[in-house]
This record gives structure tokens, C-alpha cells and sequence, in this order.
């Protein structure tokens, strides 16, 4: 048996020797190609793009996959487990022992070393999370007690710039395991300016943005169908569950792709556009580029000197609602929305008003 845990590390050594184990124990044939093309995040071994001796760390693969069949050899007192065929380039190997895990312990004790790290990363980054959380999911749970002593002590060395302060934040902890339950819930819930409602309602999905938290779904004879927005500060009481009600799910991913062009919650129902934006300054460029508004941003134009003035421009694909103009105004003077003209019109109104404000 070997000395040290060879699965142990973020070695490239260590990646390629769990790679290996967990491909061996399955009992099907192996090759170096086949490790060296997962450890790339690739589907098989056909997708390299060149023979696997010619690929990166290759060096570290011809020590870590013998290294793994000798431990697994050892392991069995010295029993031939392999079958191979093939020649030096192709050769394949496949594991034909008895013991579908037969090095468990040394593959275990790295993942329980991990599991270490994370719960120490989980114990800190309490600063991220509302106080309602941590209380309801490490309720009667020492490490409770570890948590809110470190906050005291102010030793918590993760914290959210974000003041969690919230109406309702109490809530979130039932609402997050009414979706992962399925339970429908009876809410009530009265929007700005309107009247209370009580909503038969199928919770779906939760979200965040800019410290206000928002619970998705479907809501009974309510528009939009999936997407019903009910932002959990404006709920009246706690919702009551309503057992005798078939849960409704969403349609597979269907929260992923509703997202992804859009900055924010609110949903205008209006098509994504795509839209230029010009800094102004070296520095907001910067700060633009380094701090995207939306993940679809690329640069169109890098910043410098340009016969028009001294710009850079980025181009973004989004739906326009309030979440995305507000984000682009709070930049202030070092942005401006160059295209498209109905967009840009938005924009020209939004400031219009505000310089009458400030002008009075």
C-alpha cells in the first residue's frame, strides 16, 4: 500500500490518480487517453485534439495511472487484478478484481479532508447569509454557537458588503424548503398601492438582487403564467401550506433561461435588445469591463483616442427593465447608452427628469 495518499492534493498527479480509481472500479477498459480527456473536461478520448502523449501534464499521467494500479495491486496482496491489451500508444486496461472498492479508505480520507475545508469555508462565510438561515439550518447544531461567537468576536474573516435588512427575511428558510418539498402555499401579499390578495401559489424558484429577495412561480388565474413575481417583503403573514393542492413544477431549466437576459428580477416582457454603452473614462472602462453589467458584455471598441473623442464601447444583450437602468445610471456621467436610438430615448427621459429635480 502506498505510503501518502495519492488521491490527496490539486496536483495534477493527485487529479489524474482520482480520474484513474474512478474509472478503473467501474470494470470497463481504461486508457491513458481516456483519463487525460476527462481531466480536460471532454466527453471521450476521440475529442483530443492530438495523441495523448503530446497533451499537457502528460508527464504526470504516466506516473499517477501505474501508481493507482499498483496500490490497487498491493491492496490485493500482490493478485494480478488487470487485463490489458493493446500496444504502448493504445494500450488499455481493465480492473478484474473482486473488490469493487478496494481503495475506499485512501479515497475517502481525501474527500473527508475536503469536506473539512468546506465545512471551515461554510462556518465563515455565515457573514454572506441573513441571520434567519444559519439559525434554522444549524439549529441544535454546536457549530451554531461557533458561528455566532465569531460574528461577536468579530473574527469572521467573510462578510457581504450587503446589510442584510430585510421585512420578512425570517421567511426564506420556509419558503427555500417549500420549493425543494413542493408544497403550495397560501399567500398573502399586497403589492405597492394595491390591495391585499391571498394567492394560491406554487412556489419555483428564489432570488436575490441588490439585498431584496424575491420568490417565483406559479400563482392560480395570475399572469405571467410561470413567473409570477412576489417580492417576500410585501407578504402579509406567514404562508400557510395547502396540502390538498397538486405542487405545479416549472418546465426543466426553465428559470436558467428566463435569467439569462436579464439584469435583475422584474420582467417587462418585452424582448432582449442588443445595446451599446460608451465610457467615457479610462477608469470607468475599466471598472465596466473588470465588473460586467450582464455576462453577455463584450468590448466592441477598446478604450482610447478616437477621432469622435476619447471612449471605449461594450455591447450587451438584455431586456430592458428598471434593474438595468438603474444599473447603468448609478455609473453616472462615465456612461451613456449610444445605441439603440428608442433605447437611448429611455435613458435621455430618465436623466431629463432627473436634472429637473436638481435644477429647482
Amino acid at each position: 500500500m502506498a505510503k501518502y495518499n495519492i488521491f490527496d492534493g490539486k496536483s495534477w498527479y493527485a487529479t489524474f490518480a482520482r480520474i484513474t480509481y474512478k474509472r478503473l472500479v467501474t470494470h470497463e477498459w481504461v486508457s491513458y487517453a481516456d483519463v487525460m480527456a476527462e481531466s480536460m473536461g471532454l466527453k471521450s478520448s476521440g475529442e483530443l485534439d492530438y495523441g495523448v502523449s503530446k497533451c499537457d501534464n502528460y508527464g504526470e499521467l504516466k506516473k499517477a495511472f501505474p501508481a493507482v494500479m499498483r496500490a490497487m495491486s498491493d491492496k490485493a496482496g500482490g493478485k494480478k487484478w488487470f487485463e490489458e491489451y493493446g500496444t504502448n500508444k493504445s494500450r488499455r486496461f481493465r480492473y478484474i478484481g473482486e473488490d469493487d472498492d478496494p481503495l475506499a479508505d485512501m479515497f475517502n480520507a481525501k474527500v473527508v479532508n475536503d469536506l473539512k475545508k468546506y465545512w471551515r469555508f461554510c462556518q465563515d462565510s455565515a457573514g454572506f447569509f441573513p441571520m434567519s438561515w444559519i439559525e434554522y439550518f444549524f439549529k441544535d447544531c454546536v457549530d451554531l454557537l461557533d458561528i455566532k461567537n465569531k460574528r461577536q468576536k468579530g473574527e469572521q474573516v467573510l462578510a457581504s458588503s450587503m446589510d442584510i435588512i430585510l421585512n420578512n427575511i425570517e421567511l426564506l428558510p420556509f419558503l427555500y424548503e417549500s420549493i425543494v418539498n413542493r408544497r403550495v402555499l397560501a399567500i398573502n401579499y399586497k403589492p405597492y398601492e394595491e390591495e391585499l390578495v391571498e394567492l394560491e401559489f406554487h412556489p419555483q424558484y428564489l432570488r436575490e438582487y441588490n439585498g431584496r429577495w424575491h420568490l417565483l412561480g406559479h400563482a392560480k388565474d395570475k399572469m405571467p403564467e410561470w413567473t409570477f413575481d412576489i417580492a417576500i417583503d410585501r407578504i402579509v403573514a406567514k404562508p400557510r401550506e395547502l396540502y390538498k393542492v397538486a405542487y405545479i413544477p416549472a418546465p426543466a431549466n426553465f428559470y436558467k433561461d428566463v435569467f439569462n437576459n436579464r439584469v435583475g428580477v422584474s420582467c417587462n416582457c418585452a424582448e432582449p435588445r442588443k445595446i451599446r454603452i460608451r465610457a467615457h473614462n479610462i477608469n470607468m472602462y475599466k471598472l465596466t469591463e473588470t465588473k460586467p453589467i450582464h455576462h453577455s458584455q463584450n468590448v466592441i471598441v477598446p478604450f482610447g483616442k478616437h477621432d469622435d473623442g476619447e471612449y471605449g464601447e461594450f455591447e450587451i444583450f438584455v431586456e430592458i427593465n428598471n434593474e438595468f437602468i438603474g444599473k447603468v445610471l448609478q455609473m453616472g456621467e462615465g456612461l451613456e447608452v449610444v445605441s439603440p436610438d428608442d433605447v437611448r430615448g429611455i435613458f435621455a427621459k430618465r436623466v431629463s427628469a432627473m436634472h429637473e429635480l436638481y435644477s429647482k
